[in-house]
């Protein structure tokens, strides 16, 4: 199954980390198909704090959604993420997009993320890599949903990879 992935963070050397995210990625849940370039997007939500560095990954992998939440969680930990303050500051995000064309609603997971659409530093990245994969729920294509979207934030690229 193929899941798409972003990443996040604004606390640390995030280029950095995400170098050494990837093999922890590899390593418990699956192979890295594409990478994003990388982004520099304002703080969403909570806007008083540093400048976030994102990223889209496509994924293979071999386990469900909870498997793979469950895994991003454990790399988060490893890297010291703390969750005290909702869209506070952090050394590395890692959320499940997609996963195929499939739907997941539990109390701790919804898959597509509820709000793909919404976030231009999610859209931006995954039309680079994906640019017609389809929503399942909304059925329209990331690239539509990017055209569509309300979110006016500035999101920069930094490095083409």
């Amino acid at each position: 199954m193929t899941a798409f992935l972003s990443l996040g963070g604004n606390l640390g050397n995030t280029r950095e980390i995400f170098e050494q995210t990837y093999p922890l990625i590899e390593k418990k849940i699956g192979q890295i198909l594409q990478k994003s370039s990388l982004y520099q997007t304002a703080a969403w939500g909570m806007t008083d704090q540093a400048d976030f560095l994102n990223q889209v990954i496509e994924i293979e992998t071999t386990q469900n959604p909870k498997e793979i939440l469950t895994n991003l969680l454990a790399i988060e930990l490893h890297f010291g993420r703390v969750r005290d303050i909702k869209w506070g500051p952090r050394s590395i995000d890692l959320d499940l997009l997609l996963f195929g064309n499939q739907q997941v609603n539990t109390p701790h997971l919804t898959v597509p993320h509820p709000r793909i659409q919404d976030r231009k530093f999610i859209l931006i990245p995954l039309v680079e890599i994906a640019p017609n994969t389809l929503h399942p729920i909304l059925r329209k294509s990331v690239k539509e949903l990017l055209a569509l979207t309300t979110d006016t934030s500035t999101v920069t690229l930094i490095q083409h990879l």
